[in-house]
């Protein structure tokens, strides 16, 4: 998923599962690799010093957990020098006066390096210095005041130059600071905290798009002058989680960050200036709040979005009605009966269970269904990819957590994913190995243990302790089997997952713009479960087969299909008769009159000799 998000340009967008459509981001394309190369982001859970837990996956962030006594903290997410951080807003102050070393809040980082836990984390004692000091200029002289009109030392702020995207910054305890700056025009974030309780951290944020440094400026940024963003629903009481996601683009990429937390704790001043190259952008997602600071039994959510070009507009209350929105029932399976799972942020269910959904037509957001385990990390998660919701008044179904879970390679008209891919000499592996049998859909988990092994021409050419790889390899047309095999406890179900492909590959002219996607094909099994992933014991069942390429892979008409069931955790193996649909294929197994577990395996060879083979245990269970 880092590639995935990288090559998306909207690294601060990202936050919070959300992906709003033409708003740039500070992101930029992925830089050429070469072995041996970082290993990428996994799945996880990275705990902040502050207690707060950020769940990652792949570079995106899916879940940010506040420590208890914290429920109520905005985080500020932001990508710097290709590292992505999230800084709680009360330690914003403290990262900017060098009291923290930034690099505790860089989750890709920390996550990247295997360390779980900031408060562990052993760097040296020194503040990281992330801003260029400019040694002559003009001199801003910047003035912040709390929501009682007082100036205070909780705040944070950033200028970025408008042609080059260099950032600077100031502080000082006073509430004033300075900063010299080469003349010219600048992109301005800054933003100032407070704690009105224990729990609670009001947090007021200011954007302008443009200040023209031509000479000696003075400028006051007044959390009186901030307002709440609100909105008019068919559904009153609703609320939730905010994500306000200034852009603005400079002369080499957009800039901005993204403020992500509680509806009733941030605050937004509008824009004192304006520019062509800004766009202001809201993302809201509302339930029904529980009473206990969740969503637990909400029945419905709310998916919004709204942008201004040029300006933080005076207005910020607006009006959705549920006849204008586009309508989704979720209907999410359960992995573990009774554990809590959680579609984005404002609906937390116990599955089975139904979500009615409320999106806003033309937007398009990362939708998760995901679980946490009692201590907040990331047990499992499946997301699709980017889409345009439907047109307002629009119905539609979706379901969720819906077994065998194994590989997928899905993909959308609004983000086209290359999952598996070489250019050059390079091979990039990135499959996300839990995936629901939702085509639409990609899946990753938390693991005991990770294997991929790699063959050319029959010969040994990797092994790793990891499901993701980034490999150079000869430049000859080869024959190369990939082999994988990853196992958890997170679940009941695909306790272990097996994957091997059969392909050929040889040099790809050019760089990363040129990837092309490797031959190869998921192999997907539909069968039709309850929603506890059961079928029923004692009676003959049909499992449909189908085989997933990916996006521009070249492949021939497929063939020579095999499934077998093992009713023993794969001790041993039944074959299963195969015959061929009009949209796949489709297995005929008999289930034993007992109770228990089934396990899957099955293969498939193409016509141009590319070859799929997957082995799930524990894929369904019998009833």
């Amino acid at each position: 998923m880092n590639r995935l998000i990288s090559r998306l340009g909207v690294g601060s967008v990202a936050l919070c599962t959300v992906l709003a459509l033409g708003v740039p981001g500070p992101g930029q394309a992925a830089p050429a690799r070469s072995a041996p190369a970082p290993s990428p982001v996994r799945t996880g859970t990275v705990t902040l010093v502050t207690g707060d837990k950020v769940a990652l996956d792949r570079e995106r962030v899916v879940a940010i957990t506040p420590a208890p006594g914290r429920v109520g903290t905005p985080f500020r997410q932001y990508r710097q020098d290709g590292e992505l951080y999230v800084v709680p807003a009360d330690q914003l102050a403290r990262v900017e006066s060098g009291q923290l070393d930034q690099r505790l809040f860089a989750v890709s980082a920390l996550a990247r390096s295997g360390v779980s836990d900031a408060r562990a984390a052993n760097l040296p004692r020194r503040a990281v210095k992330r801003q260029a000091v400019a040694t002559d200029g003009v001199t801003l002289t910047l003035t912040f005041l709390d929501r009682r009109g007082i100036p205070t030392a909780d705040y944070f702020v950033s200028l970025f130059d408008t042609v080059s995207r260099q950032e600077y910054s100031g502080y000082h305890e006073s509430g004033t600071t300075t900063v010299t700056v080469p003349a010219g025009h600048y992109y301005l974030e800054a933003g100032v905290s407070g704690a009105s309780s224990t729990d609670v951290v009001p947090f007021d944020f200011f954007v302008e798009p443009d200040i023209a440094a031509t000479g000696d400026l003075a400028l006051t940024f007044d959390a009186r002058d901030a307002k709440p963003l609100t909105f008019g629903l068919d559904r009153r009481g609703a609320t939730g989680i905010l994500d306000v996601m200034p852009s603005r683009q400079t002369g080499v990429a957009a800039v901005g960050s993204t403020v992500h937390g509680p509806q009733d704790e941030i605050r937004v001043r509008p824009s004192r200036t304006a520019a062509g190259q800004f766009t202001f952008t809201v993302a809201a997602h509302l339930g029904r709040p529980d009473g206990n600071g969740g969503f637990l039994g909400s029945p419905y959510q709310y998916h919004l979005q709204w942008s201004e070009d040029g300006t933080v507009p005076a207005n910020l209350h607006r009006v959705f009605h549920d006849a204008d929105l586009a309508k989704v029932r979720n209907v999410i399976a359960a992995q573990v009966p009774g554990a809590v799972d959680r579609k984005l942020y404002s609906a937390y269910v116990q599955p089975p269970a139904t979500i009615t959904e409320f999106t806003s037509p033309g937007a398009a957001f990362f939708e998760d269904v995901y679980e946490l385990d009692a201590d907040n990390n990331l047990n499992w998660q499946i997301a699709d990819l980017p889409r345009q919701a439907g047109i307002a008044g629009s119905t539609r179904t979706e379901k969720w957590n819906v077994g065998p879970f194994g590989p997928a390679f899905a993909t959308s008209p609004v983000l086209p994913v290359v999952w598996c891919g070489r250019f050059g000499d390079q091979m990039n592996f990135e499959i996300p190995h839990f995936s629901d049998q939702n085509p639409d859909h990609f899946g990753f988990s938390g693991t005991l243990a990770e294997e991929m092994r790699m063959f050319r021409n029959g010969q040994p050419l990797i092994s790793q302790d990891s499901e993701f790889g980034i490999f150079t390899v000869p430049p000859g047309t080869a024959t190369y089997r990939l082999e994988t095999r990853s196992t958890r406890d997170t679940s009941p179900f695909s306790t272990e997952v097996r994957g091997a492909w059969t392909f050929r590959s040889g040099h790809v002219a050019g760089g990363p713009a040129n990837e092309a996607a490797l031959p190869m094909a998921a192999l997907r099994f539909a069968p039709a479960l309850d929603q506890q992933n059961r079928a029923a014991a004692g009676q003959r069942f049909k499992i449909p087969l189908y085989l997933q390429a990916q996006q521009g892979a070249v492949l021939g008409e497929w063939g020579n299909v095999t499934l077998d069931a093992s009713y023993d955790d794969g001790a041993t193996w039944q074959a299963a008769p195969v015959v061929k649909t009009a949209s796949g294929f489709t297995a005929t197994v008999t289930h034993p009159a007992t109770t228990g577990f089934v396990s899957l395996r099955a293969s498939a060879t193409d016509s141009l000799g590319n070859k799929t083979e997957l082995t799930i245990i524990h894929a369904y269970l019998l009833k």
